[in-house]
Order: structure tokens, then C-alpha cells, then sequence
């Protein structure tokens, strides 16, 4: 996948590169890394695993507030 379309997806999701990364398990530095170039394979899983996680704790807090 290319880096910006993953860029775009996070974007989509609002969740930062940062969160992203805490919810992997690594430093935002190597995030930052990774997405100098296209992602594939395990990276790419990891990382749809996280925006995914990121955005459910989002959904899940933001539900809280509404109560």
C-alpha cells in the first residue's frame, strides 16, 4: 500500500501517526519510519490492527460522554 493512501486512511479514521504507533508497540519514530515508504505484508497488518484498535477506543470513549 502506498504511503499516502495509509496517511489518507488514518486521516479518515482522525486517529494520529502517534496513537498509531503506542497502539503497535512502537516509538513513534519508527512509524514515522515505515512510512517513508510503501507498506506490505506484516507492517501493513500491523498497522490496519492498530488504526482499527485506535479508532474503537475513540468510538468507545466518545460513546461514554454522550451517557
Amino acid at each position: 500500500m502506498k504511503k499516502e493512501e495509509v496517511k489518507l486512511i488514518m486521516k479518515k479514521n482522525q486517529v494520529k501517526q502517534w496513537e498509531v504507533a503506542e497502539a503497535m508497540g512502537i516509538s513513534k519514530f519508527t512509524l514515522y519510519r515505515w512510512l517513508r515508504k510503501d507498506l506490505k505484508g506484516k507492517q501493513l497488518e500491523r498497522l490496519n490492527s492498530a488504526i482499527k484498535q485506535v479508532r474503537s477506543g475513540k468510538e468507545e470513549m466518545h460513546g461514554k460522554e454522550e451517557r
